[in-house]
Formats: C-alpha cells, sequence, structure tokens
C-alpha cells in the first residue's frame, strides 16, 4: 500500500505565471494531455499575476519607436548589457520571435497601448532604443488572455499544490511530488516536466515579488541534478515601500527628485567619489532601473543602502524622495524623452491610490527583484536533466549580467512556447509514461524536517531575510558573504528542528529551505567572481576582470551532496 496518491499526464507543468500560461497552450497545440500544479490558485498566483509597477514593458523592435530598430539592434542591445554571461543561441531566438509572440498575445485580445495609429513605446533599461510596448495594469492582461483559454480548453489545473521534489535517476526526470491541500503527498508521473516557478526574491527583506516566490525551482532543480548558471546575477533597485510597494521607473530619474534621510537631510552627496555631483548620476540613473556596477548610476544604490545600513533610513527602512522644486514645465515639452511619454500614466495611477506626485512624499528602499541566472537550458528550453524543461525567470541564457527592461515578460513567452511544444513533442517520443524513480530522494529529503522541535519557522525566515538584505543585496564583499554562507548553515540545522504540525507550517518551512539552498547558490557564486560586473558588485573587488567574463556553472556532487562550480560557456 502506497503512502501516496498517483497521477499521470503527459506534460507536467509546475506554475502559473507568464510562462507556464503560454508553455500550457503550446503544449496543449501540439496535442499533449497537460497537467498544471499550483501552490496556490490557477491564473491567480505568481510573479506575472502580482503587479508591482502602473505599466508592463514587452520588448520588440519593430521600429514603433524609432524606425532605426531591427533584431539586429536589440540583439546588440542585449549582449551588451549581459557582458559575456548570455547564450547567444537564446538571444538570437528572442529578437527574432519577440514581435510574433506579442502578435499571438494580441490574437487572444491583450491591448498594447497606442499613440495614434502606432504602438506607444518608450526606452526601459539598457536600450537605445524606445523598443518598450506599454501594457496597462502591469502583466495582468496576459494573465487573463492566456489563463481564460488554458480554462476554455479544459487544461487540468490542480489548486494548492506544493510540489517538493522532482522525481529523477540523476540523468532524467520523470514527474514530481507535491503535498495536496490536506497535507498528503501526490506523485504526478510525466513524460515531460516544465519549471516556471520564478525566482527567489522572497530571500530578501525588501522585495519586488509575491510571497509565494521561494526558489522552489531552483533549488529542487538542484537537488534533482540539473546544472545552474549566472546565479551571482541579480536585479535590485529602487522602489517605493510607503505609502504602498511598487517598482520605480527609470524614467522618472529624469526628474532629478529630491532624496534625503529619516531627518530631512540630503545624503547621495555625502557617498560620492570626488567630482562626481548628484545631477551626475541621478541623469545616469535614467537609463536603467536596476542596480547595475557598470556605471556611475551605481552610486543612487548605494547611498541608499549605506544610509539605511548606517541609520539614517525611516522605521520602514527607506529613505524620504520627493518631485518638490523639479522643472516639470521643461520635461512635458520634450514629447521624444520617455518621461514626457509616461509621465501622465505614471502620475495619474499614483494619483488613484492616493498619492500626488506634485507635492506628496514618498518612502523609497533598495529591493529584490528579478534573478538573472537560473537553470541551464538549450534553444527549446530543456535542462541538463533529460525531460526537465524550464522557462520564465527560472532559466538562465537569455540574460546575463544585465538584462534589458521589458525583456523578462517577452522572454516567458517566447521560451514558454518553445518549452511547451518540445516537452511535448518528447512525449511521442518516450511513449509510455516512465516508472518514477527517485522518490525515495524526496522522502528522505521530507524526513530530514522533525516537524515536532522547538524553533519558529517564521522567526528564522526573517533571519534569513535580514542577513540577506545586510550581504548580498547590494553591497557585497568576502568577509560578508562567507559570513552569510555560515548563518545559512546555521538557519538551516534549526529549520530541521522547527515546529510544523500543520500542513501550512511544513511548506513554509519546505519554501525558507528552497530560499536557504537558493541563498546558498547565489552567494557561493558570488564569492568565486572576484569582480564586480553587471548586477553583481563587489565592493572589495570593484572593477571588472577579463578573466571572469565567462559564466559560473553550479553542478551537485551526488554522493557528497557538494558544490561544484566551473567557469564556462552557456
Amino acid at each position: 500500500m502506497s503512502d501516496y496518491k498517483t497521477l499521470e499526464t503527459d506534460v507536467l507543468v509546475i506554475g502559473s505565471g507568464g510562462a507556464a500560461l503560454r508553455a500550457v497552450l503550446a503544449a496543449s497545440d501540439e496535442g499533449a494531455e497537460v497537467t498544471v500544479l499550483v501552490k496556490n490558485n490557477f491564473r491567480k498566483s505568481g510573479a506575472t499575476f502580482y503587479s508591482v509597477a502602473e505599466v508592463g514593458a514587452y520588448n520588440v523592435p519593430d521600429g514603433a519607436g524609432d524606425p532605426a530598430d531591427n533584431p539586429d539592434v536589440f540583439r546588440e542591445d542585449i549582449l551588451k548589457a549581459a557582458q559575456d554571461m548570455a547564450d547567444p543561441r537564446l538571444v538570437d531566438i528572442l529578437v527574432n520571435e519577440s514581435e510574433s509572440s506579442l502578435r499571438y498575445l494580441e490574437k487572444f485580445g491583450v491591448h498594447f497601448e497606442r499613440n495614434e495609429d502606432r504602438y506607444l513605446a518608450f526606452r526601459a533599461c539598457f536600450s537605445s532604443k524606445p523598443r518598450s510596448h506599454v501594457l496597462k495594469d502591469h502583466f495582468k492582461p496576459i494573465m487573463r488572455a492566456l489563463g481564460e483559454e488554458a480554462t476554455r480548453r479544459g487544461v487540468r489545473a490542480l489548486d494548492r499544490m506544493m510540489v517538493v521534489g522532482l522525481v529523477s535517476d540523476g540523468t532524467t526526470c520523470h514527474g514530481a511530488m507535491a503535498i495536496d491541500d490536506e497535507g498528503g503527498l501526490v506523485c504526478v508521473r510525466a513524460k515531460s516536466v516544465i519549471l516556471t516557478t520564478g525566482g527567489a526574491s522572497q530571500l530578501f527583506s525588501k522585495n519586488l515579488y509575491p510571497a509565494d516566490i521561494t526558489g522552489d525551482g531552483y533549488a529542487m532543480a538542484w537537488r534533482a541534478g540539473a546544472e545552474l548558471a549566472n546565479m551571482e546575477f541579480m536585479q535590485a533597485g529602487v522602489s517605493i515601500i510607503d505609502p504602498f510597494i511598487n517598482l520605480f521607473g527609470n524614467y522618472l530619474w529624469d526628474a532629478h527628485p529630491n532624496l534625503t534621510d529619516r531627518n530631512g537631510v540630503p545624503f547621495v552627496e555625502s557617498y560620492l567619489p570626488r567630482g562626481l555631483t548628484v545631477a551626475d548620476v541621478m541623469q545616469e540613473k535614467e537609463r536603467h532601473f536596476p542596480f547595475s556596477s557598470s556605471d556611475i548610476s551605481r552610486y543612487i544604490e548605494i547611498s541608499i543602502q549605506r544610509a539605511i545600513n548606517e541609520g539614517r533610513g525611516t522605521d520602514k527602512g527607506g529613505v524620504y524622495m520627493d518631485f518638490r522644486r523639479c522643472d516639470f514645465d521643461r520635461l512635458l515639452a520634450d514629447k521624444t524623452r520617455s518621461f514626457g511619454q509616461m509621465w501622465p500614466l505614471t502620475y495619474e495611477w499614483y494619483k488613484e491610490r492616493g498619492t500626488d506626485l506634485y507635492k506628496d512624499a514618498v518612502q523609497i528602499t533598495c529591493s529584490a527583484h528579478a534573478i538573472n541566472g537560473g537553470l541551464r537550458i538549450d534553444e527549446n528550453g530543456e535542462t541538463t536533466l533529460k525531460g526537465l524543461f524550464a522557462a520564465g525567470e527560472t532559466a538562465a541564457g537569455p540574460h546575463g549580467a544585465d538584462r534589458l527592461g521589458g525583456n523578462m515578460a517577452m522572454t516567458c513567452q517566447v521560451f514558454g512556447a518553445r518549452a511547451g511544444k518540445a516537452a511535448a513533442e518528447r512525449c511521442r517520443e518516450v511513449g509510455e509514461t516512465p516508472v518514477a524513480d527517485g522518490i525515495d530522494a524526496i522522502r528522505a529529503y521530507l524526513a530530514k524536517f522533525s516537524r515536532t522541535g522547538g524553533e519558529d519557522g517564521a522567526a528564522i525566515r526573517l533571519e534569513l531575510q535580514a542577513a540577506a538584505n545586510r550581504s548580498l543585496l547590494i553591497l557585497r564583499n568576502e568577509k560578508g558573504l562567507s559570513q552569510f554562507l555560515s548563518e545559512l548553515t546555521g538557519l538551516q540545522e534549526r529549520l530541521e528542528a522547527v515546529s510544523a504540525p500543520s500542513r501550512e507550517s511544513f511548506v513554509q518551512a519546505i519554501e525558507t529551505d528552497n530560499l536557504i539552498e537558493t541563498g546558498r547558490m547565489m552567494t557561493r557564486a558570488a564569492l568565486l567572481r572576484t569582480e564586480s560586473r553587471g548586477s553583481h558588485f563587489r565592493e572589495d573587488a570593484p572593477s571588472s576582470n577579463e578573466n571572469f567574463a565567462v559564466s559560473y556553472i553550479l553542478s551537485r556532487g551526488h554522493e557528497s551532496g557538494g558544490y561544484f562550480a566551473s567557469l564556462g560557456t552557456l
């Protein structure tokens, strides 16, 4: 008598965001039986559903914003931002399939904003051309359109299923094991599995992600034997934290807003090297939202984080920002600049939420956002573990040290479609659903949690997030990273003695364990990369080094359970 239920399917999709839904439809188009496992609720969870900006950006080099834009220019922008950390094969796919991915969305009713007879397009982070097509209400229109189509097709979606492990023999993935809504175990046997579980920004106390994005895919795939890459590269940047949480659009720096500490004292200048002015760094910051060590805009985030670390932050962990005395007449008169195009949308969005940006101050901080690394994939999204595919933020390769704003949503669609199609094609090759080898390893993993100890799981999560904010978010150095690794080991040991009598508390403990494992991967890679490159900044090695112009590949030693890192190409 088995202690778990068993289900069978052709293609198993784990996740429910934009990449997941696109993969579901692509696999369905190929005639595969598709099952979706969702930690929370289908069509209403994941990073794509979670709005953290007034608009969503979707990159397409169709010339809407500049007739001189084209796929070749787009490709060069991506590779320049990536700084040798992206896979050129995957970049070629992105630039050539981005426009068709937009047309696919429009076919199902997704509306992109227009300026008369042309798409409204602005120049987003690290781009040389205005190619970010605009979606109101962030990316919810994509979720609505693709989710409704998946439901119309009758796709089997199982809610409240916490996937705890990939069923693998170390070379091939045969399915996944999950905890259902009642706390029982369910094994889903599958011919192909697609991971679309997003990133891991809940590792940090300040983040722009929903509570259910906890590094599950990274940790499960690593335990199952897949390789990961570029885990040291993560987007972090300035966000609003009060009166609500929202990403701070890079075009807004064009106004040169005022930044002050908890006592109303300007602070940025006190953290600048000699010869730089606040105006200098804000002008450069207008090019991109995320923190990057590649230009002088880095001093915006560095100054904010240092001010907070030194006790100059507010009780909510931020600093103050306002637009008072900014020259709006000049800014709004120039309709060629992104500020002039986007300010009306931004202002109205904030005003509807009770904030008048002409006169009200808001609180900002540095927040974690998307991870640029993940599972190594090929052109069809298949990982180094046969039968396991990945798309969206879970996968590495389309991005690098820095990532163009407006690329992630598009990447989810392009590689979600490719992964879904390839996964369905593999089902025809496999034939019968394989025996699910590797279940004992998942049982052993779950058994390591005593669940009856005296440790407080919520307190461990908070300690983890605070430590990550301090040592891994913006300011990294050997001492802090080494200390964080030691803290991770201690937190993981305490977690195994956590009190988790209920299904919910047990799921939270597993999520925290996944965050710890992901944090360990990120920290090991950050320690090994003794240089600064894009989103990875080492205070003790602030310049880039040509010896590190290749990616760190993380793999697992199955017998020892240890980490093996090697420099190599994707």
